[in-house]
C-alpha cells in the first residue's frame, strides 16, 4: 500500500469512527448505563425474531484481543480485537480499526438481546454459557480427529477476518506482495480435487523427497485459504490428522484461523495449489522436533 493510500485509509477510519462515536454518545445520553463486565463471556443464540438474514449463533466477547461472532448461514467468521460498552451500545473494533455498532436492547440474568449485529438490524436473543466477567475461563482442551468426521466435513474454508487482516499486514509492511482472496466453494472444490489427485496418482512420491510418509488424503482435516500474487490465484491448504482446541469451541474453530503446527511429522502437512495453472506447486509434511 502506498503512503498516500495509508493516509487516506487512516482519514476514512478516523472520520467514520468520529461519526459513530458521536452517535454512540447520543444514544448513551438517552438510555441506561450497562456495566461493561456483564457483557464478557460466551453467548449462544436462543432465538431470533425473524428467519430473514444470517443467524449469528455464538458470540465470544472478552477483554483480550480475540472476540468472535460465529454465523450459521454466512461462512465468514467475524473477528474483533476490541470490545467497548458505552451506555447501551456495544462497540466492536476490527483488526483494521473499523468500528461496528451493536445496540444492547436488554441485558439481565444471563440473557442478552442485541440488534444491529454485524449490520443486521433485527433483534437476536442470547444466553450466556460461560462467564468472562472475572477474566476468560480456561475450559481445558479437546481433540478433533479426522477419523471422527465424515468425509464431507474434512474440508473447511477459513474466512475469518483475522486471516484477512494478516494478508493486509503483509502488504502494508511490504513483506509479501500477496492479496487476500475470499475463496468460493467452487474454487475450494477445484483445489481439493487437484490435491486429491496429486496425493493418490503417484505425483507426491515423485515430486518430493520427504513426503513418502504422508497419510492418505481422507485422513487429514484440510483448511483452505487463498490469495492472489502476480496474476495467479493460489490456494494454501493446511492438513492435520487431528487438532486440539478449547472445550466447547467444536468444529467452528476450524473456520476462524489456520491450525498451524511446526513439527509432529506427517500428521501435519501444507500444500499450495495454483488454480490459474491447475497444478499443485508445493507439498511438504512436517518434520519432528
Amino acid at each position: 500500500m502506498k503512503h498516500s493510500d495509508k493516509i487516506i485509509h487512516q482519514m476514512k477510519v478516523s472520520i467514520y469512527t468520529l461519526s459513530l462515536l458521536s452517535f454512540i454518545l447520543f444514544l448513551s445520553s438517552c438510555k441506561k448505563e450497562i456495566a461493561s463486565e456483564d457483557i464478557y463471556g460466551v453467548w449462544m443464540m436462543q432465538e431470533q425474531t425473524t428467519t430473514e438474514g444470517p443467524q449469528f449463533t455464538k458470540l465470544i466477547l472478552d477483554k483480550e484481543d480475540y472476540n468472535w461472532i460465529d454465523p450459521v448461514v454466512s461462512d465468514t467468521i467475524f473477528y474483533y480485537k476490541k470490545v467497548v460498552v458505552s451506555g447501551d451500545t456495544l462497540l466492536l473494533t476490527d483488526g483494521l480499526n473499523y468500528p461496528t455498532l451493536c445496540i444492547i436492547e436488554e441485558l439481565h440474568d444471563s440473557v442478552l438481546i442485541l440488534s444491529h449485529v454485524a449490520g443486521f438490524d433485527k433483534e437476536i436473543t442470547y444466553k450466556k454459557v460461560l462467564d468472562y466477567s472475572q477474566g476468560p475461563v480456561m475450559p481445558g482442551s479437546e481433540r478433533i480427529k479426522a477419523s471422527d468426521l465424515s468425509k464431507d466435513s474434512l474440508d473447511v474454508i477459513v474466512k475469518s477476518f483475522l486471516v484477512w487482516d494478516y494478508y493486509r499486514y503483509l502488504n502494508d509492511n511490504n513483506k509479501e506482495a500477496r492479496t487476500y482472496h475470499s475463496l468460493t466453494k467452487d474454487e475450494m472444490l477445484q483445489a481439493r480435487e487437484l490435491l486429491r489427485q496429486y496425493m493418490t496418482d503417484g505425483s507426491l512420491e515423485k515430486d518430493q523427497y520427504n513426503n513418502e510418509d504422508a497419510y492418505p488424503f481422507d485422513q487429514y482435516i484440510r483448511q483452505y485459504e487463498s490469495y492472489t500474487e502476480k496474476g495467479h490465484l493460489y490456494v494454501k491448504v493446511t492438513l492435520n490428522t487431528d487438532i486440539y482446541t478449547d472445550k466447547g469451541c467444536g468444529y467452528t474453530v476450524l473456520k476462524r484461523d489456520i491450525y498451524d503446527v511446526h513439527d509432529g511429522g506427517p500428521s501435519h502437512a501444507q500444500a499450495t495449489i495454483d488454480l490459474t495453472t491447475q497444478k499443485v506447486v508445493d507439498f511438504i509434511t512436517n518434520g519432528y522436533a
